[in-house]
């Protein structure tokens, strides 16, 4: 039987289980018990197991053990979330749900921190800092949270002060690639009502990917990184209480390329000497090669295949231009929660965010002295959000808000001519940034009003009802570089006022059982919507249009076995329609992307999250997550010579009807252990093993044969040393034990270059932590 047969059978037998009388499942004592976690999902504090939404639940304890500081590998612990990535720009996906345009669009799968959305892509690299928990919601939100989402949201929840007694705690932790990461908080108390919490960490790391013409100063995917938050809490009374919040993270790292950092080659059909992604050869690159007709290999990263040849390790490149990525937010809030007893209670937040990011990197991708380019990035928002959360014992309990969103971001795509160029090789040095760039002015303003609410209509029964209206307003104007090409200058006015205007009510139905009292039963329909956006700066006034998605779920969640043994399961179905689909132009050396309504894509699939404590020292979980994503009517540009079909009169197309979506396996399965071997002295020794396994999957929309990932295996261990007070933990690991380079995107590059991004390669280290 295939591992995919069997979990169906298991999940057909645990979608029973409900229905059995509590006693027929229940187990010896001796068992131990699984802590119940409190989740924020619905906007007030509930169980995870009540909750009527799919959500994971990672605890910062947790996170720390599994050695997860940041986005890129939490798709282990949260089935259906797949972590994608592009150059400096995370591209997650969800149910389907994959994010396309990176350049100025809302996510596809919204990222949040303590309640406050972070609209730009970067700003979901931020790694977890004294962190209480991430929650993983599945499907649209839009009737609970501010702003929109289509796939899904992730959400980070930092540790609040306390006012019982000051306390601090950190982490140290040292591995290869000379990593030193330090990070930890102090927590004081001022008086019984006011508390202040500062956290931090400080990280340094040389580079995964070697550059072997510049060594450690031109590799990529390396760290540099400082970040600090201050929290101060203050009750009154109690009946109101108040949290002011100010972070600051600074990132001075290499980043991790432009788009992508590895260069495949150039696929060519050799047959006609044409560039064809689907069913080419790569050919090292590129330049004057005789195999390759046309323009292919000509300009841009196509530069002379003899000196630069493809380097087929995924972690070595070769350079000559340092890169840099320089990111700076600071983030200042404040949240006030006022009660009004038997009646609501009022939540105020206001939010205020600077983010900057200037990134860039050798667009040649050779050891050439040619070409540089990257992006400068500023986005500053404010946010503001009034919530009334019913708190009376009624058969009714609700939910309403209204929230305000404003951008003004400022993206320059940025490109210098470092060398003139003759016969495709450098010639003569003339440090000009190029006469096209130019510049896009873009300010957003979304109002939404929501509201959900939930009614017993039995002790077992609950109807639920949310509805939502959004309209988001965008206006740009376009500014071209200065005829004094010495210097990036966005002078030139080229498109003035452009705008666009988008509004939709999207809604929320669904019904919730209490099977028994350790089960819980659920439906829920619910719809989202992305709104539209300039298609980029270098297409003038024109826009696309929004993304619509249309959710059902039926879900379960059980505790089962005296409390030892917690299993939740949601089948759903997405369908989404006028989803973003990428095209490319070649552009004075380099490749431009513009984002179009494309079509539709249509998943289904089953989640499975089971943690059991067979005893007090045995501990097992797993998770698992089976889908059909698959794309519906769905045409998209070839970007390469040939290869593509000719739809409706127009040459040189893709018809992705039926194909997989990318970046969405039919099955993932993560499976969990740790065992704690008591000492005599009190101590305790707890091995733990993470195994993670991936069907194949592709990582591009598009048919290309080099975008194919293989099904894989990732295994994590570890073994800590905890003393016998549980304040200090001694752990060595290993992440990636096979020292799997596994796709996260592939991409065409100017030349028609190919390029990809991996995942981290295999990493060790020693982690000590007192209190954390």
């Amino acid at each position: 039987m295939s591992i995919r047969s069997l979990l169906l059978s298991l999940s057909a037998s645990a979608l029973a289980l409900p229905l059995l009388p509590a006693a027929a499942v229940a187990q010896e004592s001796g068992a131990g018990v699984i802590e119940e976690i409190t989740v924020t999902a619905q906007r007030r504090a509930q169980s995870l197991q009540d909750v009527s939404v799919a959500v994971t639940a990672v605890s910062g304890s947790d996170l720390l053990a599994l050695g997860i500081n940041d986005l890129s590998r939490l798709e282990t612990m949260a089935p259906g979330l797949q972590f994608g990535q592009s150059g400096n720009d995370p591209r997650p996906a969800m149910r389907g749900a994959r994010t396309q345009q990176v350049e100025s669009n809302d996510v596809a799968v919204a990222f949040y921190t303590d309640g406050i959305y972070r609209p730009r892509h970067g700003q979901a690299l931020a790694g977890f800092v004294d962190v209480d928990r991430v929650e993983v919601l599945r499907g649209p939100q839009g009737t609970l949270f501010g702003r929109n989402s289509l796939g899904g949201l992730i959400h980070v929840v930092s540790r609040k002060p306390s006012t019982e007694a000051t306390d601090y705690g950190f982490a140290l932790t040292g591995g290869d690639y000379s990593q030193v990461r330090g990070e930890g908080f102090f927590n004081v108390p001022f008086s019984d009502t006011v508390a202040l919490r500062v956290a931090g960490v400080r990280e340094t790391r040389d580079p995964f990917v070697e550059n072997t013409v510049l060594g450690d100063d031109g590799g990529l995917k390396d760290a540099d990184t400082t970040y600090v938050r201050a929290q101060l809490a203050m009750t009154p009374s109690d009946t109101a209480s108040f949290m002011f919040r100010a972070e600051h993270w600074r990132d001075d790292s290499n980043g991790n390329g432009d788009f992508g950092y590895k260069v495949l080659g150039v696929p060519v059909n050799p047959a006609t000497g044409l560039t064809n992604g689907t069913t080419g050869v790569l050919e090292p690159r590129i330049g004057r090669s005789s195999d390759c007709a046309g323009t292919c290999g000509r300009f841009g990263a196509g530069l002379d295949g003899t000196a630069a040849p493809t380097i087929d390790d995924p972690y070595t490149i070769a350079r000559n231009s340092r890169p840099e990525r320089d990111v700076e937010e600071t983030t200042l809030a404040a949240e006030g929660d006022f009660s009004f007893p038997g009646l609501f209670d009022v939540k105020v937040t206001l939010a205020y965010m600077d983010y900057t990011e200037l990134r860039l990197a050798d667009a040649d991708l050779s050891s050439f002295n040619t070409l540089l380019a990257g992006n400068d990035i500023a986005s500053e928002t404010t946010s503001q959000e009034i919530q009334l959360t019913s708190n009376g014992d009624g058969n009714f309990e609700w939910v309403a808000g209204i929230y305000l969103f404003q951008e003004d971001l400022e993206n320059a795509f940025l490109w210098q001519d470092i060398s003139s160029v003759v016969d495709n090789v450098p010639d003569q040095q003339i440090n000009l940034w190029a006469p096209w760039m130019n510049q896009i002015r873009l300010d957003t303003s979304s109002l939404a009003v929501y509201a959900q609410s939930t009614y017993s209509i039995s002790d077992t029964f609950r109807v639920i009802g949310g509805i939502r209206y959004t309209d988001d307003e965008r206006d740009w104007d376009i500014f071209g570089q200065d005829p004094d090409q010495s210097a990036p200058n966005f002078t030139v006015l080229e498109v003035e006022n452009a705008s666009g205007d988008w509004d939709r009510v999207t809604w929320k139905a669904g019904l919730e059982w209490d099977v028994n009292d350790s089960s819980m039963a659920y439906f829920t329909a619910s719809t989202g919507f992305l709104a539209g956006n300039a298609q980029g700066a270098f297409n003038g006034d024109g826009s696309y249009d929004e993304q619509t998605v249309t959710a059902f779920e039926v879900g379960s969640k059980n505790v089962l076995a005296d409390g030892s043994l917690v299993l939740n399961l949601s089948l759903y179905h997405n369908e989404y329609e006028d989803l973003l689909s990428t095209r490319f132009e070649d552009v004075g050396g380099t490749t431009l992307a513009f984002s179009d309504n494309a079509g539709e894509i249509t998943a289904t699939g089953l989640e499975i999250e089971a943690d059991w404590a067979p005893s007090d020292v045995f501990r097992l979980s797993a998770n698992a997550a089976l889908q059909n994503a698959e794309y519906g009517s769905f045409v998209t540009p070839n970007v390469f010579q040939e290869g593509g079909q000719t739809i409706n009169g127009i040459d040189n197309l893709f018809d992705l009807n039926g194909e997989q979506v990318q970046l969405s396996p039919d099955l993932t399965l993560t499976l969990v252990g740790s065992y704690d071997f008591n000492l005599s002295n009190g101590s305790m020794i707890r091995p733990s093993v993470t195994f993670y396994y991936s069907d194949d999957y592709r990582a591009d929309d598009a048919l290309f044969f080099f975008a194919e990932q293989d099904s894989f295996t990732k295994s994590d261990i570890s073994v800590s040393w905890i003393s016998p007070d549980q304040s200090w933990i001694l752990r060595g690991f290993v992440n990636n034990i096979e020292d799997e380079a596994t796709l996260t995107k592939v991409t065409r590059y100017g030349g028609d270059v190919a390029i990809a991004d991996f995942a981290a390669p295999r990493t060790w280290g020693v982690q000590l932590s007192y209190n954390y």
